[in-house]
């Protein structure tokens, strides 16, 4: 400010900065002068019908009146600092909304309003037709909850009329006192949160137009004096070179911290999810700045620096003229041409004109200020007609494109993750926003096996094709599917669009990136083994009901999704799709009890709720137990949700939807198997190679496989840490003594069931932890099968330290039909006087040799047969010892088995084996004496 005149100060340095009314003068109408050419530029960019809002925005919020948009209440805070309508403002308002409006300013009320800012684009060369409105309406600090949700509702009411008018209107309210201190509103979709503050700061001063209200004290700091910001804003308070009711005061941008750079930064790559080359913009001044850092020079205080020189230039200063020379001087500092040309393109389309069409008779400032750079960049016209047809651009321009983006947004990502290590400094953005806008980046532009990938946001508006033909080579596992806009058969690698595993997938790629519209014909090309263009089509619909119609990362609605982790919110399955039909399965078909569910191939599609799609495939023996795993991988995830998601299926080649019909309730069935007390069920269920049995371990599915019924038998008998109850399909022995003692053994208690044979009986044992064992015995009469048993049951129990009750029940079988026949329930063993009359005891006793295996001593009444004395002889001994005993050989049963070597709490079922295996080897030696 050399050149303005000064008051006389105190000698005291602090004081003495040379500052005067006069001079304060001269820069803050330098200030104005350039706030009202970008006024003028900001209104003559829009429509005739839309200027009515710029006129009218400070009266509306200026005055309560019911006739008047945004009204709501007369208590609405209101009143702006230093404001009086003019006499052509209340003309308009008289002439365009209602006569009948009167403005007396002797009655208003105290005004709480500070200041009203357009910020952005306006009245720069970027702003377009198209650009909305971001307008920071800052109020008085004491304004209470009450009164802040009443002026949140006018500006929103306000916002509802501007639309209209064609405008689309953000208000943003803000307290400068609080934003001063770093106080913000939490993060949405259009407000960055915490994730900047200064940089936020240095945007506002570069670009902010005062509409009405207070102008920001920042003008009058000079740039050298912005590291002393504050003192010297208290040295023009104190010393009445600014009245208290004159200027807002937002705060310096002397001292960016290091950590501001990469929460911006993140923010920035969020938002350019949606707007690709406005951030890369702002993501590249944030690297331009940080590579400064710390001496940082902000725009901001380049642009007061010109006023302060003496320029006020709108387009020298026009902001983002100010970004381009910035980045072009950074760029071609560091020789990094292509990121420059990436630069100029984003420019040239946040500008939105279109060079290579004639302009008007009278030229805009825009265009002729543009075009002036064009020249410089030497655009050759071809390339300008390339970039003003982008609304014609296909898929394989905005792949190319969208590879610049990307490799230019990992560039920045990595240079933020470098500076972040560098410097040592946190972000200064809250954790839990920078978990939001991680998801987001996630979502939209991680790459995954699986998922699909969008490749079109922001870049061109539409991709739709007329008609798409899709074309399979190779079979089974190896086969593989192209789409291409061309009719050729042999599908030249020019002509492809994209090649997948499978048709859904493929079919989801499509759609996600807006190659297919309603008006879009689907075609096969050439003979599609087993698919027909019926079921092309057919399954074309049933995605489009389902999928997305852009990525959830950029839609403001999905915005809260990404608090939250991602759940899968819709599971379509399509099942046989390219199979032959049932009736020509033969064996293979429903009418085969072997193969219950004849499917041989499924297409998974999964949305999740961040709008991630992901696409995958099975084929062969084991396509039903793959999906069943993955599932049960959905169902965990689903599990950190509210709901379990939706599920829509469609079978193909399926005469009369009897598959279909089949498989409707197996979701159901494994929800109830695995996600319902109580917990740790197992699942039978039989496919087409045979029985498997299902169970969930760490939310991992295991599985079983028995090849025949039993091996399956077999194979229940393996032990359980805990009770696992049995569930099984309707369809997986539907005639079976199985199949009856699931639906009768409900409790975590013993149940014993017998089937009486010509000579013998089957007996069943389900433990109290859900195993089961088989066995056969002889059969006399109920009591003499039965008293033992339970004796002996009762005996393992005493060991067991259990409660668990013993239910006994008789199988019947008549023709195909089982049924069971409860015949007591036991808590306590039975009455010697009711046990078959022996003068023989016989106990088991385990004992560990050193090499760990596991041996018998056994226990005849009272004489020991010790295994470390006998080894193998040790049965000998004891048939002989038998015989002596009983003069009539006899199937000799165990009274007890001793376990305590072992660890503690075996299960019955385990007593039962080796019950079994002592009397067999046992008996075996009697009979061969």
């Amino acid at each position: 400010m050399a050149d303005t005149p000064t008051h006389s100060q105190p000698s005291n340095p602090l004081f003495d900065r040379g500052i005067s009314h006069d001079g304060l003068a001269v820069i803050r109408e330098r200030f104005l002068t350039l706030n009202r050419e970008r006024l003028l530029r900001t209104r003559t960019a829009l429509l005739p019908r839309q200027q009515i809002f710029l006129d009218l925005l400070p009266l509306l919020i200026h005055i309560n009146h019911p006739i008047l948009p945004g009204y709501n209440s007369l208590r609405a805070p209101c009143g702006i600092d230093g404001y009086q309508p003019d006499a052509l403002t209340l003309d308009r308002v008289r002439n365009n909304i209602a006569r009948s409006v009167d403005y007396r300013p002797e009655d208003q009320a105290p005004p709480q309003i500070h200041s009203i800012f357009l910020m952005g684009s306006c009245g720069t060369v970027a702003q377009a037709e198209s650009s909305d409105l971001d307008i920071w309406l800052c109020h008085h600090a004491g304004i209470d909850e009450s009164g802040l949700e009443k002026l949140y509702h006018k500006a929103g009411a306000i916002s509802e009329w501007a639309k209209t008018l064609g405008l689309e209107i953000h208000f943003f309210l803000m307290n400068n006192d609080q934003f001063r201190r770093g106080h913000r509103d939490r993060i949405s979709a259009e407000s960055a949160g915490t994730s900047q503050h200064f940089l936020l700061l240095d945007e506002f001063y570069r670009s902010a137009l005062l509409i009405a209200g207070r102008y920001p004290i920042w003008w009058l700091v000079p740039p050298d004096e912005e590291v002393n910001y504050q003192e010297y804003t208290a040295l023009l308070h104190a010393q009445g070179f600014v009245g208290p009711n004159e200027s807002i005061d937002f705060g310096g941008v002397s001292n960016i911290p290091a950590g501001e750079f990469i929460g911006a930064g993140v923010w920035q790559l969020y938002k350019a999810i949606s707007s690709p080359y406005k951030a890369v913009l702002k993501l590249l001044l944030t690297e331009a700045y940080a590579r400064d850092f710390p001496k940082v020079y902000p725009l901001a205080v380049s642009l007061k620096q010109a006023i302060y020189d003496g320029n006020s230039d709108a387009d020298a200063l026009d902001p983002y003229i100010m970004v381009y020379q910035r980045l072009a001087s950074y760029l071609n500092e560091r020789n990094e041409f292509d990121r420059l040309e990436l630069v100029r393109r984003a420019f040239y389309f946040k500008a939105g004109i279109r060079l290579s069409q004639l302009g008007a008779v009278n030229t805009t400032w825009r265009r002729q200020l543009l075009e002036k750079l064009i020249q410089e960049w030497q655009w050759p016209p071809e390339q300008l007609l390339n970039l003003d047809t982008r609304s014609r651009w296909k898929l394989r321009r905005v792949r190319e494109e969208h590879r610049f983006l990307v490799a230019e947004l990992t560039n920045s990502y990595r240079f933020l993750q470098d500076f972040a290590k560098r410097s040592k400094r946190p972000a200064l953005i809250k954790s839990q926003e920078m978990t939001l806008l991680g998801r987001k980046l996630y979502a939209a532009f991680e790459r995954k096996r699986y998922k699909v990938e969008w490749l079109n946001p922001g870049i061109a508006p539409d991709l739709s094709e007329e008609q798409l033909f899709f074309h399979s080579s190779g079979y089974g596992s190896e086969r593989r599917w192209a789409v291409s806009t061309s009719a050729r058969h042999d599908f030249e690698a020019d002509a492809i669009l994209q090649e997948h595993d499978h048709l859904s997938g493929l079919l989801c790629w499509c759609y996600c990136n807006g190659l297919i519209n309603d008006y879009s014909r689907l075609r096969l090309n050439g003979r599609q083994d087993g698919v027909t263009e019926a079921d092309l089509r057919r399954l074309a619909a049933h995605l489009q009901k389902h999928l997305p119609r852009h990525a959830y990362a950029a839609d403001p609605a999905k915005h809260e999704a990404f608090n939250r982790p991602k759940v899968p919110e819709t599971l379509l399955m399509y099942i046989n799709l390219g199979q032959h039909a049932l009736n020509a399965l033969g064996a293979a078909g429903l009418a085969n009890r072997n193969n219950n569910y004849p499917v041989n191939h499924i297409e998974i599609v999964v949305i999740n709720s961040w709008g991630e799609v992901s696409s995958i495939a099975f084929n062969g023996d084991e396509t039903v137990l793959d999906t069943f795993k993955i599932y049960q991988q959905l169902m965990v995830a689903a599990s950190r949700g509210s709901h379990p998601p939706l599920i829509r299926a469609l079978c193909f080649n399926d005469p009369d939807d009897k598959l279909l019909k089949r498989t409707r309730h197996l979701p159901a069935l494994l929800y109830r198997a695995f996600y319902t007390k109580p917990v740790n069920k197992r699942l039978l269920i039989r496919l087409n190679n045979g029985f498997y049995i299902l169970q969930s371990h760490n939310d991992e599915l295991h599985s079983i496989q028995a090849n025949n019924y039993s091996t399956l038998i077999q194979c229940l008998g393996r032990g359980q840490a805990e009770y696992s109850p049995l569930l099984i399909d309707r369809y997986c022995a539907p005639d079976s003594a199985l199949t009856s003692i699931i639906h009768a053994a409900n409790t975590a208690d013993c149940y014993v069931f017998f089937h009486r044979r010509e000579a013998g009986a089957d007996l069943f044992l389900r433990d109290e932890r859900g195993s089961l064992h088989h066995s056969s015995s002889a059969f006399t009469t109920e009591e003499n099968l039965m008293q033992p048993l339970l004796a002996f049951l009762f005996e393992c129990q005493k060991e067991q330290q259990s409660k668990h009750k013993f239910y006994v029940y008789e199988l019947h079988q008549d023709g195909e039909t089982w049924t069971s026949e409860r015949k007591g329930v036991f808590t306590e063993a039975p009455a010697s006087e009711r046990l078959p009359h022996t003068t023989i005891d016989l106990e088991a006793i385990a004992q560990t040799q050193e090499s760990g295996r596991l041996v018998f001593d056994m226990r005849c009444n009272d004489q020991l047969f010790s295994y470390a004395q006998s080894g193998q002889l040790l049965f000998d001994e004891l048939a002989e010892q038998l015989q002596l005993l009983d003069e009539r050989p006899q199937h000799y049963q165990l009274s007890r088995i001793n376990l305590s070597v072992m660890p503690p709490q075996q299960q019955t079922c385990v007593y039962m084996r080796y019950k079994q295996h002592i009397e067999e080897i046992l008996n075996t030696s009697i009979l061969a004496r």
